[in-house]
């Protein structure tokens, strides 16, 4: 395995996190303003929950249809198309007024942002190889950190300082800028995969591939991926207007919320670091992750403050990121000798947010008709039954290539 990275490597990787982390500024700015957005139209928390699942439903159909697109067409121009398109959404949704203007330009934002991640996947597989993979990806999550920082930063000063306008526009102007830095970086990336078997299409047929996903344990893990997207999304949702009212004041709610996914980093660091042990495996790394989460999620119910209550949410929010790449690039990774990483991708990421989905209504239902200890209970019981899936799915799939393994 080679130390260093090659310049067009390092090109890739540099601009696969401005446009990601860029991506989410213009999609988690919506968590950041929902308090501010609730007060100003006058939205019961169950109604502000429509907009961010508003978003992951056309997010999640997208990523169905991308996954299966971006394998045929160039990843890179794929990403821009996606991320001008989310920052027209986010201008148009500082000028909307009204909760149903919000709603559609949620929706078309949810089809925009779901051209950006299997592009990415897809950019990883075709210019890293397997030892150097689970580098690459460790470094694209970060985008996650630093694009929960920036938008709840952002947005969230924004709309404490200004209005709730501002949380959609400061992040809509600087998409433009990151988007041409982006493709001087990926000039020389071609729209041809560089590895040959990347480059083939799959030869299995629909009824094959299904018989493959359920052999190989791929169906329990969209199981997994639901249940790990409701409990993610479900807190980086609700975390800034939980903690402004827990506080009392929404400014200081919003400085509290940035701890959340600075502690992010030592999930990441953890997932990483566990790879490292003999016969942990993608898909047991994330039943230990989503266990850990169970426990800090069980803990809120019990601590008081502002403070306690950040922290829990963060080393909870921590595990949830350091399953992030396991989930969304190394599992679909997986399945590259069968020529279905982008699609496998593309699902995976789709059934994250069909948990969002899920997450935005029924976390403001929970919370607005039974509380906030409710809430984290559900959070809790969720994630720790998505670990429990993440560990029969590893035991699926290891059965699934010793057959594989003996039939050859």
């Amino acid at each position: 395995m080679q130390n260093r990275f090659s310049r067009l490597q390092n090109n890739v990787i540099i601009a696969c996190m401005m446009l990601y982390s860029t991506a989410y500024l213009n999609r988690l700015n919506l968590s950041a303003a929902l308090g501010s957005v609730m007060e100003a139209l006058s939205l019961s928390a169950t109604r502000a929950g429509i907009l961010p699942s508003a978003f992951a439903i056309t997010y999640a159909a997208g990523q169905m249809v991308n996954g299966a697109l971006v394998d045929r067409l160039n990843p890179a121009r794929h990403m821009y198309i996606g991320l001008l398109g989310s920052a027209v959404c986010n201008v148009l949704m500082a000028a909307g007024g009204s909760f149903e203007m919000l709603l559609v330009l949620c929706l078309l934002n949810g089809v925009f942002q779901s051209m950006l991640w299997t592009p990415v996947v897809r950019l990883v597989a075709m210019h890293f190889n397997h030892q150097e993979r689970p580098k690459a990806n460790i470094l694209v999550s970060i985008t996650l950190i630093i694009g929960h920082l920036g938008a709840w930063a952002i947005s969230g000063y924004m709309s404490s300082l200004f209005n709730w306008r501002a949380s959609f526009a400061v992040p809509a102007v600087i998409a433009v800028p990151v988007v041409l830095i982006a493709a001087r970086l990926l000039r020389d990336v071609k729209a041809e995969p560089v590895a040959a078997a990347a480059g083939k299409e799959s030869s299995y047929s629909l009824g094959g591939m299904l018989k493959m996903y359920w052999v190989s344990g791929f169906v329990v893990v969209l199981i997994v991926s639901v249940l790990y997207g409701f409990v993610r999304d479900g807190i980086t949702t609700w975390a800034p207007t939980i903690l402004g009212e827990v506080s009392g004041d929404a400014t200081t709610g919003t400085t509290f919320s940035l701890v959340i996914p600075l502690i992010n980093t030592l999930g990441i660091v953890l997932s990483y670091s566990l790879r490292n042990i003999p016969g942990l495996h993608n898909r047991r790394i994330v039943a230990v992750m989503m266990v850990i989460s169970t426990v800090f999620c069980a803990c809120l119910g019990g601590v008081s403050g502002v403070v306690l209550c950040a922290l829990c949410m963060g080393l909870a929010c921590a595990c949830l990121s350091g399953a992030n790449p396991l989930l969304t690039s190394l599992i679909p990774m997986e399945y590259e000798r069968e020529k279905l990483i982008g699609m496998s991708a593309g699902l995976i990421d789709s059934l994250i947010y069909v948990g969002s989905a899920l997450a935005g209504v029924m976390a403001g239902f929970i919370r607005e008709s039974m509380g906030l200890n409710a809430l984290f209970m559900t959070w809790a019981c969720v994630a720790l039954a998505a670990a429990v899936l993440a560990a029969v799915s590893d035991g699926m799939l290891r059965v699934y290539r010793a057959l594989h393994q003996k039939a050859e």
